[in-house]
């Protein structure tokens, strides 16, 4: 199962770039190169649909993708890339999670997000405690980058992802002030954590991690990936 979940999340994030790629192309008047990235996505749709009955789910579940995806047009577009598409991931973990079996009491693996599980738990089982965490936390930023299309690194893309006067993703409901100091707070936080954390350890070879330390590095880590993943995602 976690293969899959790997196979379709790489998967949507090929969908968010081309989707972004053809409403680039719209707002230029270029209908026809949009067409054909069109046809690229109705062919990941294809692949996406088989994956999910692969394993016995329902692709019905994503109607409001496979509907946006056909009509192609510029605001179909800005949907698949700021709902469709995260409303899959949400729908892939659920059923990843929910095909493990998992017992009702909560252990350090089931507190890992999906994409921890992946960057971060062979390494940690290995004992590379240092490349374990480091991993985990760079596949913050990878996500970052992957859901916004931002090219940026550190507190530049975290400032650019989630200042409030130009949120790309967006925590909380900003109108209210506990929004605001949810959305502040956890862009600060991402901010400490490039600055405390990775930076350390991608430049150094030191470290002063063991076995529970860095556990608890691989569940704060997902805890990030989560309320990435989860964001709502605003056109700019």
């Amino acid at each position: 199962m976690l293969e899959w979940f790997i196979e379709v999340t790489k998967l949507v994030r090929e969908m968010r770039t081309k989707a972004i790629d053809a409403s680039s192309h719209l707002e230029t008047g270029d209908a026809k190169t949009a067409a054909n990235v069109q046809r690229y996505l109705r062919d990941d749709l294809t692949r996406l649909q088989y994956l999910w009955e692969q394993q016995g789910f329902n692709y019905r579940e994503f109607n409001s993708l496979t509907r946006h995806i056909g009509f192609g047009e510029l605001q179909d577009y800005r949907d698949i890339v700021s709902r469709d598409l995260a409303e899959v991931e949400k729908l892939a973990e659920k059923h990843a999670i929910e095909s493990t079996g998992r017992q009702a009491s909560v252990g350090f693996e089931e507190l890992l997000h999906p994409i921890v599980l992946q960057v971060g738990l062979p390494l940690y089982r290995s004992g590379h405690y240092r490349e374990a965490v480091l991993n985990s936390i760079t596949a913050i930023f990878d996500l970052i980058r992957d859901r916004t299309g931002l090219q940026q690194d550190g507190a530049n893309l975290v400032t650019e992802a989630f200042a409030m006067e130009r949120a790309r993703l967006v925590l909380s409901e900003l109108q209210t002030e506990s929004g605001r100091n949810d959305q502040k707070g956890f862009m600060q936080i991402m901010q400490g954590m490039y600055l405390g954390i990775r930076n350390p350890k991608a430049h150094s070879l030191q470290h002063d991690l063991d076995e529970k330390k860095a556990a608890e590095y691989l569940v704060f880590a997902s805890l990030i990936v989560r309320r990435v993943a989860e964001a709502e995602l605003r056109t700019p």
